[in-house]
């Protein structure tokens, strides 16, 4: 066997054997989301961030050893962050730049700990879809009480396309997974 076939087979079993490993610290996923604990939520500074959402626990997930709750947007306050990213009642949030929360004040927590004009991906279900449609967005966030303008909070372009994506297989298929039964999980999901 030549050194370049070893070199090949040897890489290849480590990269097979660190997607089969078990989750390890941190409390991360096999989506790469990493869980912020309500206890660490409290600690954070208020910097008066903003999405100018109104949310609140849509669904428990558990699974790889992280529980967490996805977020429905019940409300959306004109003008704002988050209203300019085109989020709208119904979409369940999944994560704010890869954390996910296990209440709705860890969530308003992390949010209220960003700073105005910050940059900040959310990924999400859109209203009446089902995790193959996951989404991620670019926002930037808004001041409480703003209408977020001044922030340049309309979504990005670039070359007219919007910065809306698609989060990628690796999360419907989690998402998926629980909507499947593979986790175990409380409540129905939100419409």
């Amino acid at each position: 066997m030549s050194v370049r076939r070893i070199m090949t087979a040897v890489t290849l079993a480590s990269m097979l054997g660190v997607q089969l490993a078990p989750a390890i610290a941190h409390a991360e996923n096999a989506m790469g989301y990493r869980l912020l604990p309500s206890a660490e939520a409290t600690r954070l500074p208020d910097n008066n961030g903003a999405l100018g959402l109104n949310v609140g626990p849509a669904q428990r997930i558990t699974g790889s050893g992280v529980t967490f709750n996805l977020m429905e947007v019940r409300g959306v306050k004109a003008g704002s962050a988050g209203s300019a990213a085109g989020l709208q009642r119904g979409d369940q949030i999944i994560a704010v730049n890869g954390r996910v929360f296990p209440t709705a004040m860890a969530f308003a927590a992390y949010v209220k700990s960003l700073r105005p004009g910050a940059r900040v991906s959310v990924d999400y279900i859109p209203a009446g879809g089902g995790p193959s449609n996951a989404e991620r967005v670019a926002v930037v966030m808004g001041k409480p009480g703003t209408n977020g303008a001044q922030y340049g909070q309309a979504q990005e372009r670039s070359g007219g396309m919007s910065t809306r994506t698609k989060i990628g297989l690796g999360a419907a298929a989690v998402l998926g997974c629980y909507y499947m039964g593979c986790f175990s999980g409380s409540g129905s999901p939100a419409r």
